[in-house]
C-alpha cells in the first residue's frame, strides 16, 4: 500500500524528470536553432545573402566559383589546353586569358560552439578561359600551372588561418576579411609574376618561382 507521502515524493520524481527532459529539449533545439543560424550567416559570407558593397570582392569570387565549368585542385591536380574551352577574344592582342577561382567551402560546423571548419581550393573557369591556338606552347603552359597553382596556395593559406582561429560560423565579417587579405595577396604575387616572367615569355623566371612556390617562399 502507497501512503501519502511516499506517492507525494514519486510525483515530485516525475515532474523533476519532465522539467530535467524539457530543458534538455530547450537546449537541445536552441543548439539547433543556433547551428542553422551560424550555417546561415556562412552561405552570406559565400555571396547567397543580402548584398554588402563591403565584401563585394569577396562574395564575387565565391559566386564565380559556383556558376559555370569550375575546376579545382581539389580534383584536377594539371591543367592541359583542352580546360581553355571558350573562344578566343581575337580584338585583344592577349595570347590566352586564365580566369582563376579562389573558393572556401563549409566542412562543418560544430554543434555545440558554432565554430566553422572550412575547405579551400585554388581553381579555374574553364568555359571563360581561351587560348588563341597559334601561341600554344610548353612553356606557356607551364606558366598559366604555375599561376593556377599559385591561387590554390593562397586558398590553402586562408583555409589554415580560418580554421585556426576556431571562428563562429556567424561570424561572417571576419571570415570575409581573412579571404579577402589572401585574394589581395594572391592577385599581389601574381602581378609580380607576370612583371618579372614578361607574362611568361622568359622561361628562367617560371623555373624559378616553381622553386619559390616548391618552399613557400612567395
Amino acid at each position: 500500500m502507497i501512503t501519502g507521502s511516499v506517492y507525494q515524493r514519486s510525483i515530485e520524481k516525475i515532474n523533476l524528470k519532465f522539467k530535467i527532459n524539457n530543458m534538455n529539449i530547450f537546449v537541445k533545439t536552441n543548439r539547433i536553432l543556433l547551428l542553422i543560424t551560424a550555417l546561415s550567416a556562412v552561405f552570406v559570407a559565400f555571396g547567397q545573402g543580402k548584398k554588402d558593397e563591403k565584401w563585394d570582392r569577396v562574395i564575387s569570387e565565391m559566386k564565380k566559383v559556383k556558376e559555370g565549368d569550375t575546376i579545382s585542385k581539389r580534383h584536377i591536380d594539371i591543367i592541359e589546353w583542352t580546360d581553355f574551352k571558350m573562344l578566343p577574344d581575337m580584338s585583344t592582342e592577349k595570347k590566352v586569358h586564365l580566369e582563376l577561382t579562389f573558393g572556401v567551402f563549409v566542412k562543418k560546423v560544430n554543434i555545440w560552439t558554432g565554430t566553422a571548419t572550412v575547405e579551400s581550393f585554388g581553381g579555374m573557369r574553364r568555359d571563360i578561359s581561351w587560348i588563341k591556338s597559334e601561341y600554344k606552347s610548353q612553356q606557356l603552359l607551364d606558366y598559366l600551372q604555375l599561376k593556377y597553382d599559385i591561387s590554390h596556395y593562397f586558398a590553402k593559406k586562408s583555409e589554415k588561418e580560418i580554421n585556426s582561429k576556431k571562428i563562429n560560423a556567424g561570424n561572417v565579417n571576419k571570415i570575409n576579411g581573412i579571404i579577402e587579405l589572401y585574394l589581395v595577396e594572391r592577385d599581389k604575387v601574381l602581378q609580380e609574376l607576370d612583371l618579372e616572367s614578361d607574362l611568361g615569355n622568359r622561361a628562367e623566371i617560371i623555373d624559378k618561382w616553381k622553386q619559390k612556390l616548391l618552399k613557400e617562399e612567395i
